[in-house]
């Protein structure tokens, strides 16, 4: 009878942990469908085609900044939009806008990525020069780039930017712009545009942007279909600036090699030095039209 009692107990035992271990495997099951299913629902999916069926257009002949144009969907099929935030660089208080525009090594890194790629499949047409000045001065400092894709116009990719770029430009020049911080005006022009602005061409008119606050739209703009190049100093460099009136046209009488006609002029020594600026280390074709 013991023995019988005994056999009992040991069969008892050993179910019991038969159903505790049925019991971990139909959890880990569980646990794994549920992983599995998230995983699926997170999962990045291709970026969209932003642009619908189109050719490039040509460049302008003359210096104005124009609306976006179409481009092939299938040029912006390699665009990424990465949302994740990485704080490993922080550059100090941040001007409000959105967070993925904060002034961090990790936004700074990711938007010139995606100018670069942007500017790859759509060419200079697709990117603006942009310009910082303080309210009622008139010199404009170069600050960078930006660049969009064709579903977005300049003016929301600097407003969806602005943080970003103003920062930028305020910490690039911190004695003319960091004092205005929060309150710097940023115009743009035509993509490299630099030598058309050097030489004051009186066609090359800037156009001030509005505040993200004073522009409907900003938010949906993805920040894989924008894009921002700042300027950076190199080698003692003075930094390119320009003189404008606030209707952005040029202050100072456009320069040419025959002063003598009309109120065109030849450059002077600092007009001189901010070609060479320009100049120094470029591919002259990408001041030329084909």
């Amino acid at each position: 009878a013991a023995a019988m009692v005994s056999t009992s107990t040991t069969a008892a035992v050993i179910l019991v942990h038969l159903l505790a271990i049925l019991s971990i495997a139909l959890s880990f099951s569980l646990v794994s469908n549920t992983l599995t299913s998230t995983s699926f629902v997170l999962h990045r999916q291709p970026a969209a085609a932003f642009a619908p069926p189109g050719s490039l257009p040509t460049r302008p002949s003359t210096c104005t900044v124009t609306a976006s144009s179409s481009l092939s969907s299938s040029k912006w099929d390699n665009l990424v939009d990465d949302d994740d935030d990485d704080d490993s660089l922080d550059f100090g208080e941040d001007l409000p806008g959105p967070r993925d525009m904060r002034y961090i090594e990790f936004n700074i890194g990711r938007q010139n990525r995606n100018f670069v790629d942007i500017r790859t499949a759509g060419g200079p047409e697709m990117t603006n020069d942009v310009y910082a000045r303080k309210a009622g001065d008139d010199t404009f400092w170069f600050a960078g780039k930006v660049a969009r894709v064709s579903d977005v116009s300049p003016e929301l990719a600097v407003a969806r930017q602005w943080s970003l770029i103003e920062t930028h430009a305020a910490r690039l020049r911190p004695i003319e712009l960091y004092p205005s911080r929060g309150k710097l005006e940023l115009w743009i022009a035509p993509g490299d545009s630099e030598m058309d602005v050097a030489y004051n061409r009186p066609d090359c008119k800037f156009v001030q942007m509005k505040r993200p606050e004073d522009l409907e739209g900003v938010g949906v703009i993805r920040q894989a279909e924008i894009g921002f190049q700042g300027e950076i100093y190199e080698g003692g460099e003075d930094g390119f600036r320009t003189w404008r009136n606030d209707d952005g046209s040029p202050v100072k009488p456009e320069i040419t090699d025959t002063p003598d006609k009309g109120d065109k002029r030849a450059p002077n020594d600092d007009e001189m030095k901010d070609i060479q600026e320009i100049l120094k280390g470029k591919d002259l074709s990408e001041f030329f039209d084909d």
